[in-house]
């Protein structure tokens, strides 16, 4: 487990710690943990709460289990479910993004056996083979449509799978996506991937997940979205955007 002590070492105590657990989720947040858009965040947001931010880097469903066992205050970023709503207190939204299914179009390949650049209906996709990562938001939508998606551990290895014709669509958030296959693969074969229209889901807010059993949780999401909201009016929010290139909206 990767840990990374956001602080604001004027204003913290050892008493104002509070633990928050992610995953490596570039852009927002890299192996470079510190030097990553959503800690830098965090750690903005600390400075005006007067707390101390302990990041701690765990697989997502180990990190909503931390919150649910009390062993940290939160987790970040997440989409919205009802699941989540019932289980989790949320913050108010940090950012928005959207989620599109990725294909990934083999030079040569007749057009017909690839999957479709739109579509209407989420069940017209079920004839494809669909990945996924356990533990995000799209696990509910796709059981509830029939579709039986193929699982594996993070976007890196489900867009290598994409391109290796293992599996034929996997919906990423879109900022995420197009940063990691520019990452993992070279020019000429990032050309070939591409995306359906519509999203997944179109503009969707993405929170910090607390315990609603915390000691003082509700006190602390008030503080936590008042200092959001100066961020992003004294310009903070959008110095960190453009310190780490990100295209996004907030």
């Amino acid at each position: 487990m990767l840990l990374a002590l956001i602080c604001a070492p004027f204003l913290a105590r050892a008493d104002h710690t509070l633990v928050i657990t992610t995953n490596i989720y570039p852009p927002y947040v890299q192996e470079n943990v510190e030097n990553s858009f959503l800690p830098a965040l965090f750690y903005e947001i600390g400075k005006i709460m007067g707390v101390t931010f302990e990041v701690r880097i765990e697989p997502w469903k180990r990190g909503e289990q931390s919150v649910i066992n009390l062993d940290a205050w939160g987790t970040f970023p997440y989409t919205l479910t009802q699941e989540r709503k019932d289980r989790f207190a949320l913050s108010d939204p940090i950012y928005f993004e959207d989620s599109r299914f990725f294909a990934y179009r083999d030079p040569g390949t007749s057009a017909h056996v690839l999957p479709p650049e739109t579509y209407e209906k989420l069940d017209e996709l079920k004839r494809w083979h669909i990945g996924g990562i356990q533990g995000y938001f799209y696990e509910q939508i796709f059981a509830e449509a029939g579709i039986a998606a193929d699982y594996a551990l993070n976007e890196s290895q489900n867009f290598e799978r994409l391109k290796l014709g293992r599996i034929d669509l996997f919906p990423a958030a879109t900022t995420v996506g197009w940063y990691l296959i520019n990452q993992l693969f070279p020019p000429e074969i990032a050309a070939n991937f591409y995306t359906l229209d519509p999203p997944l889901i179109a503009h969707a807010p993405l929170f910090l997940m607390t315990s609603k059993d915390y000691p003082d949780n509700d006190s602390l999401l008030v503080r936590f979205n008042t200092a959001l909201a100066e961020i992003r009016q004294n310009g903070t929010f959008n110095g960190l955007i453009e310190r780490f290139g990100l295209v996004m909206r907030y």
